[in-house]
C-alpha cells in the first residue's frame, strides 16, 4: 500500500496521518491502486481503522464515525461487482429490511449509500464479540440454559421481522453474534438479513428463477425444495442451530452435505439423547425440539417468540453440567418409613428434640431397604405441588388428632411432628387414625357433608365418612370421589387409574362448590395430563384457576405456564 493519500478533487497528495484534504476539506484516498480502504474515509464520514474480514461480495472494516466517535462495521462492496444488479438488489436490501428493525437482538444499521466514486457501503452497529459458531468451536455443546436463552433473544429478534414480513432465509450459527450485557450474561444479536426478503414485497423477488439461496446445512425442507417461504422456515433453522447448541452437532448426521439435505426431506431428525447420550435430556425439551423440527410446516411452531419461550422454559431448570445419569436420583429409606409418603409430610428431627415436618422441596423416601429411580417433568414436579397444596392445606380434607387427653395442635404448628399417610383406600372410614408411638397421626374427614375442618383440640370425632362409591348420591357422594382420588392424582397415577378417575369424578363435578370442586376440577386435569390430553387439562385447569386463592392458585399457574397454548 502507498504511504501516501491523494485528493480526488485538487490531486495533492498527503500522508496516512490526514483524512481529509486541508485545501477543500475532501476525504482523502489512497493513492495505492489497492481496493484495501486502511486509513481512509468513506463517505466523508466513516475513517477506516482496521480490516474484519471478507466475504464473497466485499470487506468489512471497523470503522469511526470522524465527527461523533462511534465505531461501526462498515461492510464495503467489491468494486468489481457494482455492475451486478442482483449483488447490488442484494446488499440495498439488507440495508432496507434490517434499517426497518428496531430490538435490542438485532445488529441496528446505521446508514448505507453509495459515494461519488461509485463505493457501495453499509455502516451498522459494531458488535465486540463473537459469532455463534465460534463460541461452540471453542466451548463445544453449550450448557442447556446458556443454550436456550441465546436461542430465546434470536426468536425474539426474528420474530420482529416477522411480524415486519420479513424472512432471514439465512439464519445459522454465522450470523448470530454473542456479545456480553454488562452483568456477563450474553448478549445475541441476529445479523446479515442480505438475502432476506419481505415475503409479501413482489419488488423484493431479485433472485433469479429457481435459486435456491442460504446455507444448505440449517435449510428448512420447503427451502430445500424451493417452495414459497414464511417465517415457519425461520424457525426450522433456528432449531436446527439450537440442536447445535445442545449437542454441538445437527441432527441429520450425514458423510456429505447433500446426503443431509435429503435426509431433511425424507427422514426423521435425530433425537438430542441419540447425539448426546451422556445428557438426561428432559421430555419437555425433546418435545419442544420434535415439533420446531417438523418437517410439515404446518406443524411446526407458528411463532418463533413461542418456540423460544417454550425452549428456554424446558431448559430452565436443567443443570450446567450433566452426566448420563443426572436425569434419576436413588433414594433409599429407613425401615421404618411408610411406603407412600408424600414428601410433603417426612417428618424429620428439629431443634430441643422436637419434630418438625420436612421441607416440601426435598425428595420422598422410599420403601423400605428399596432404591427408588425419579424423574419428574417441570409439569408432574409442580402438578404434584397443587395436590400436595390441596390436601394439606386447601381442603383440609385430613384431620390432625391426637392421643386421648393431648390437646391437638393448630394447623402449621411445625413443632409437632405430621405422620406419614398412605394414599386413602376406596372406603375413607377404612382409614381410622392409630397412634403409634404417641406419634400425632391423620385421620380421614368425618363431617358427613364434606367439609372436613380440622379440629382444634381433643380428640376427632369418630362419625362415618360418606362412601366412595361412585354411585354414592348428592353432594357428599361427590365428595368422596374427590377424597379417594386427590392424593393418587399425581405423577405416580397409572393410564388405567387416570381413566378411571376422569369416568368417576368428572360427571360429579357439577355437584361440588368452592374449595372441594377446585380441588375436583384438580384431581380431573391431572389425570387428563397423565393421558397426555392437555387440552382438556387446560380448560378444568384455567377454570380451578378463577376459583382457587393462594399458594394453590400459585400452583395451578405453574402447571399452566408448562402447558403449550393454553392461556
Amino acid at each position: 500500500m502507498s504511504d501516501q493519500k491523494i485528493c480526488p478533487t485538487c490531486g495533492t497528495e498527503y500522508p496516512l496521518s490526514e483524512r481529509f484534504c486541508p485545501r477543500d476539506g475532501t476525504a482523502l484516498r489512497s493513492a495505492s491502486a489497492s481496493t484495501d480502504l486502511m486509513g481512509t474515509v468513506v463517505a466523508d464520514r466513516y475513517h477506516i481503522l482496521k480490516k474484519l474480514g471478507e466475504g464473497g461480495m466485499g470487506q468489512v472494516y471497523l470503522a469511526e464515525h470522524v465527527k461523533m466517535g462511534r465505531k461501526s462495521a462498515l461492510k464495503v462492496m467489491n468494486p468489481g461487482m457494482n455492475q451486478d444488479a442482483d449483488a447490488i438488489a442484494r446488499f440495498n436490501r439488507e440495508a432496507s429490511n434490517a434499517s426497518r428493525l428496531n430490538h435490542p437482538n438485532i445488529c441496528a444499521i446505521y446508514d448505507f449509500g453509495e459515494t461519488p466514486d461509485g463505493l457501495i457501503y453499509l455502516a451498522m452497529e459494531f458488535i465486540e464479540g463473537q459469532s455463534l459458531t465460534s463460541l461452540v468451536e471453542q466451548h463445544g455443546a453449550l450448557p442447556p440454559a446458556r443454550a436456550a436463552s441465546i436461542i430465546h433473544q434470536s426468536a425474539d429478534a426474528l420474530q420482529v421481522a416477522h411480524d415486519a414480513g420479513i424472512v432471514h432465509r439465512d439464519l445459522k450459527p454465522d450470523n448470530i453474534m454473542i456479545a456480553k450485557n454488562r452483568d456477563g450474561t450474553d448478549l445475541a444479536k441476529v445479523v446479515d438479513f442480505g438475502i432476506a426478503k419481505a415475503h409479501s414485497s413482489d419488488a423484493q423477488k431479485v433472485t433469479k428463477t429457481g435459486m435456491v439461496v442460504g446455507t444448505p446445512e440449517y435449510m428448512s425442507p420447503e427451502q430445500l425444495s424451493g417452495d414459497k417461504l414464511d417465517g415457519r422456515s425461520d424457525i426450522y433453522s433456528l432449531a436446527l442451530v439450537a440442536f447445535n447448541c445442545l449437542t454441538g452437532k445437527l441432527p441429520f448426521p450425514a458423510e456429505t452435505a447433500q446426503e443431509a439435505m435429503i435426509a431433511r426431506l425424507i427422514e426423521a431428525p435425530k433425537t438430542l439423547a441419540e447425539m448426546k447420550p451422556d445428557v438426561a435430556w428432559p421430555d419437555e425439551v425433546q418435545q419442544v425440539m420434535n415439533k420446531a423440527l417438523e418437517r410439515d410446516a404446518g406443524l411446526r411452531y407458528q411463532s418463533a417468540a413461542q418456540f423460544g419461550r417454550e425452549l428456554w422454559a424446558a431448559c430452565e431448570g436443567m443443570p450446567s453440567t450433566q452426566a448420563a445419569e443426572a436425569g434419576t436420583q436413588v433414594l433409599s429409606a429407613p425401615a421404618s418409613t411408610a411406603a407412600n409418603v408424600p414428601k410433603t409430610r417426612v417428618a424429620t428431627p428439629g431443634e430441643g428434640g422436637k419434630t418438625q415436618a420436612a421441607p416440601a422441596a426435598k425428595p420422598a423416601a422410599a420403601p423400605p431397604a428399596a432404591a427408588v429411580a425419579v424423574k419428574k417433568s417441570n409439569t408432574a414436579m409442580i402438578a404434584a405441588a397443587v395436590i400436595g397444596i390441596a390436601v394439606l392445606g386447601g381442603g383440609g380434607y385430613f384431620i390432625i388428632s391426637g392421643s386421648k387427653g393431648s390437646p391437638t395442635p393448630a394447623a402449621g404448628d411445625s413443632s409437632v411432628e405430621q405422620a406419614p399417610v398412605s394414599a386413602p383406600a376406596a372406603d375413607p372410614a377404612a382409614r381410622s387414625a392409630t397412634p403409634a408411638g404417641g406419634v400425632t397421626q391423620l385421620k380421614t374427614p368425618v363431617n358427613p357433608t364434606g367439609g372436613g375442618n380440622r379440629t382444634q383440640g381433643g380428640e376427632a370425632p369418630t362419625t362415618s365418612a360418606p362412601s366412595a362409591s361412585p354411585g354414592g348420591g348428592g353432594a357428599a357422594g361427590a365428595s368422596a370421589l374427590v377424597r379417594k382420588w386427590l392424593p393418587k392424582a399425581d405423577e405416580n397415577l397409572t393410564s388405567g387409574q387416570a381413566r378411571n378417575l376422569i369416568a368417576e369424578l368428572e360427571p360429579r363435578l357439577d355437584e361440588l362448590k368452592g374449595v372441594e370442586l377446585v380441588d375436583g376440577l384438580i384431581a380431573v386435569s391431572m389425570a387428563y395430563l397423565k393421558t397426555d390430553n392437555d387440552n382438556d387439562a387446560c380448560k378444568l385447569l384455567l377454570r380451578a384457576r378463577s376459583m382457587a386463592t393462594g399458594d394453590r392458585k400459585s400452583s395451578i399457574e405453574g402447571v399452566l405456564d408448562n402447558l403449550t397454548n393454553c392461556k
